[in-house]
């Protein structure tokens, strides 16, 4: 049950590619969650690279970051054990414990969900790394809307990066464009904002639907009426508008997460809709004005299977150098062909820029 069916030993595979990343995880109570979002960032060569080069060390941030270093320099050690290419399982306890110091609500051993892990690791991971030693004071006016598009998103984005720049910033982070037109007098005007991953609703509650479907339903126009009216800069008064999203600026590794679980408390039901996309040159040039490379390649997945209580985390990752598939379930790793990993238990995708 719950792919623990493969009682392979942790040193069975590893030897496969000589070159480290095929290594497990113990699990140290209920950490699969942990154990899945670790595997695929591992697998992440721009920010593998960037740690086991120990480039992060001179980025370290002592002022204003609250971990002080002690989070990426823990993060950096376990992704050094699973890339020894020694086969031995790797145990993330020091990760573990210097997360909670960072996010309190992972502390015990309940099981979470890896898509919440994955926003507080790269956020504490990034303040780690911060190259913003004083931190200004956010600006909260206007962008002044007589600007260009292109020079309202420039501003939008220096804004952020003034508070908010380092090595993560430049792989994850991308900037998200909604636009609002009046119904009235079709003025439109638009707003920019920064975002670590993108959380996408699946349009269908069985069967298969594929990424693009997912990303029609995001970028479609949305209709504000009623209490929703937004006040037009033209008409100087509420009008009835539609808005609608585009991907303005893209990252270099996109991570799409796939909103399986219903937010309503009382029924957390969960969708167990395939989505289907293409492993290799996902086209998303449909969805933004960017004029430059949007071709995206997968290279791993975090799975979840089983019901919200009591369910289990996998990952699937592509392997940077052999492009080997690899299935990681805790301190169990095996090679897996590229055919399966697409599958309904997907949860978080991870795509880089070709």
């Amino acid at each position: 049950y719950n792919g623990r069916e493969k009682e392979e030993s942790p040193q069975a595979d590893s030897s496969s590619s000589g070159a480290g990343g095929a290594s497990g995880l113990r699990n140290i109570g209920n950490t699969c969650f942990m154990n899945s979002v670790i595997q695929c960032l591992s697998n992440t060569k721009l920010l593998t690279n960037y740690l086991l080069n120990d480039e992060h060390v001179r980025d370290i941030n002592t002022t204003n970051s609250s971990m002080k270093g002690s989070l990426i320099k823990a993060f950096a050690t376990v992704i050094k054990g699973l890339w020894k290419g020694n086969g031995r399982v790797v145990d993330p306890s020091s990760l573990k414990g210097a997360v909670q110091r960072f996010a309190p609500r992972f502390s015990g051993y309940n099981q979470e969900d890896s898509q919440e892990f994955l926003r507080y690791l790269l956020e504490g991971l990034h303040e780690d790394v911060n190259r913003v030693i004083t931190k200004p004071q956010p600006i909260h006016t206007e962008i002044d809307s007589s600007l260009s598009v292109c020079e309202q998103a420039m501003e939008a984005w220096k804004r952020y990066i003034r508070r908010d720049d380092s090595h993560l910033v430049d792989l994850f982070v991308g900037q998200l464009k909604s636009t609002l037109r009046c119904s009235d007098c079709n003025h439109e005007s638009v707003t920019f904002e920064a975002f670590w991953d993108l959380s996408l609703g699946i349009p269908s509650k069985t069967g298969e639907v594929s990424l693009l479907d997912c990303l029609d339903t995001f970028t479609k126009e949305e209709v504000l009426d009623g209490d929703e009216m937004p006040t037009c800069e033209r008409c100087k008064t509420r009008r009835k508008s539609t808005k609608r999203y585009t991907l303005y600026r893209l990252p270099k590794i996109l991570v799409v997460h796939l909103k399986r679980f219903s937010p309503s408390e009382r029924s957390r039901n969960k969708l167990s809709t395939t989505v289907t996309f293409p492993l290799n040159g996902l086209n998303l040039s449909r969805y933004t004005d960017s004029v430059s490379n949007s071709s995206y390649n997968c290279y791993a997945i975090s799975n979840h299977s089983g019901t919200l209580y009591s369910g289990h985390y996998t990952a699937y990752a592509k392997h940077a150098q052999s492009g080997q598939w690899h299935s990681y379930n805790d301190s169990r790793v095996s090679k897996c062909s590229s055919s399966n990993v697409i599958s309904n238990e997907a949860y978080l995708l991870f795509f880089e820029l070709s």
